[in-house]
């Protein structure tokens, strides 16, 4: 009997599914996700466009739903877990430097990424088509306006 079909207790054979690996999942979603979008821009099936564009909103909003509660929680557990640790100090250089190079890689893929795609190419604007701000703030207006009001706001516009 092959893998996908085993008997079951009663002795009729039931259908299973085989474990496709997680990174294999990953990958034929992607793939499913570029293709279904080429198909949805190439030709004209407005209800796949509908349908993406739902799936896509939804996923999104889960996606800013989760990252309050996440970031919350990450903070509140790196602080509780502080007590055991002995070296204080080599544990604070040691994020600090690793923050630091993680960093420097995000800025320069970021870097390399805009020098290569040149993105904003064909728009025709230039720096004076740019308007400038009605109102602005002094350094002493950004701090303030870093420290919340409250505890809750921060968590409900996602201003964490």
């Amino acid at each position: 009997m092959s893998s996908a079909l085993k008997a079951s207790p009663q002795g009729s054979p039931s259908f299973r599914l085989p474990k496709v690996p997680f990174w294999a999942q990953i990958l034929l979603g992607l793939v499913l996700g570029v293709v279904l979008g080429w198909i949805a821009r190439s030709g004209d099936v407005g209800w796949l466009v509908t349908t993406l564009d739902k799936i896509g909103s939804i996923f999104v909003q889960l996606l800013k739903l989760a990252v309050a509660p996440l970031v919350f929680f990450a903070i509140l557990i790196s602080i509780t877990n502080l007590r055991n640790v002995n070296n204080a100090a080599r544990l604070a250089t040691r994020t600090l430097l690793w923050f630091m190079a993680t960093s420097l890689i995000a800025v320069a893929i970021g870097l390399a990424i805009g020098l290569i795609t040149n993105p904003g190419a064909g728009t025709d604007l230039t720096p004076k088509d740019g308007a400038k701000p009605d109102h602005a703030g002094s350094w002493l207006d950004f701090l303030t306006g870093i420290v919340p009001t409250d505890v809750i706001t921060p968590f409900t516009e996602l201003n964490v």
